[in-house]
């Protein structure tokens, strides 16, 4: 492990329409201490062909696909940074992302630091920026209840201490989409992290209508829902009821809201893909931030 480097991994997969954007982003960071480990995971498009052109900037793994979590355990098994970032090739960084999430995790022991995000559509455009909420001055405790209630954090935001992987991994999944938050549980409950919020725009995340599949949504939540009682059930008994009766209670207190997001998911499943992303982004930035 080095002092001050950032790995960057990128799990790549037919990703040849936004790789390169992505790529230049992360290779022009003000931060210079870093190192970019690209994992193609039997991509098919243009995408290895791509990454050839980077060899000189990029550590380029290949493999079968053999799906997300693969990819990105191989990346994190090469890697040699003090701090890991998990990066999607159809995402942006802004110059001085890196420098300002290692600026932040300095001062912050045993953290999992991330950031606001700024939407943009399939073209680059901005759609607008997302700001999270803030929970920086809650404990432990009632900041893991709200992880507890949905997923809080963006995972292209993030800069994660590499010494994390020593107690908690990246598993697999049946629904890849499931992978970060049941990371972001496993490491609050179980492992004690702690996370921060840096109240800026450090990553420009891109909405296209390949990149979700808008019919699943739902499914997608029920299987959260099950890693979520998986996770719990590893604590003991007194810290698990704990959990839950305060779980409850923040429930409680939100319930109109809860109800006017379920029927935002319902109707996610429901509309064409042109509309589903206008759909997707309304929930983003009116409901998932009053969590």
């Amino acid at each position: 492990m080095v002092l001050d480097l950032v790995s960057i991994v990128i799990p790549i997969y037919n990703s040849e329409k936004f790789l390169k954007k992505c790529l230049d982003s992360v290779i022009t960071q003000t931060y210079q201490n870093i190192e970019i480990i690209a994992v193609d995971d039997g991509s098919t498009d243009s995408s290895p062909e791509i990454l050839k052109k980077y060899s000189d900037s990029v550590i380029i793994l290949s493999q079968k696909n053999s799906g997300l979590a693969s990819a990105l355990k191989l990346g994190i098994g090469k890697m040699n940074g003090y701090w890991f970032k998990w990066f999607s090739p159809d995402d942006v960084m802004y110059p001085h992302t890196i420098e300002t999430l290692v600026s932040v995790a300095k001062k912050h022991s045993d953290t999992i630091v991330y950031s606001n995000w700024e939407i943009i559509d399939e073209n680059g455009n901005k759609l607008r920026d997302f700001h999270e909420s803030n929970y920086n001055k809650l404990s432990n405790f009632d900041y893991n209840v709200r992880l507890l209630d949905g997923q809080q954090i963006n995972v292209n935001t993030t800069l994660i201490p590499s010494f994390l992987f020593d107690m908690c991994s990246i598993r697999e999944l049946n629904d890849p989409v499931a992978i970060d938050y049941d990371f972001f549980l496993y490491s609050a409950l179980l492992c004690g992290i702690k996370f921060y919020l840096i109240s800026k725009s450090l990553v420009k995340y891109r909405i296209h209508s390949k990149q979700l599949s808008h019919k699943n949504i739902l499914k997608t939540l029920d299987y959260i829902s099950e890693r979520k009682n998986y996770i719990l059930k590893q604590l003991d008994f007194s810290t698990r009821k704990k959990y839950i009766n305060e779980l409850q209670q923040y429930q409680k207190t939100k319930s109109i809201k809860r109800k006017t997001m379920n029927f935002g998911m319902k109707l996610l499943t429901s509309t064409p893909s042109w509309a589903s992303d206008r759909v997707l982004t309304f929930y983003l930035n009116h409901f998932r931030r009053g969590r």
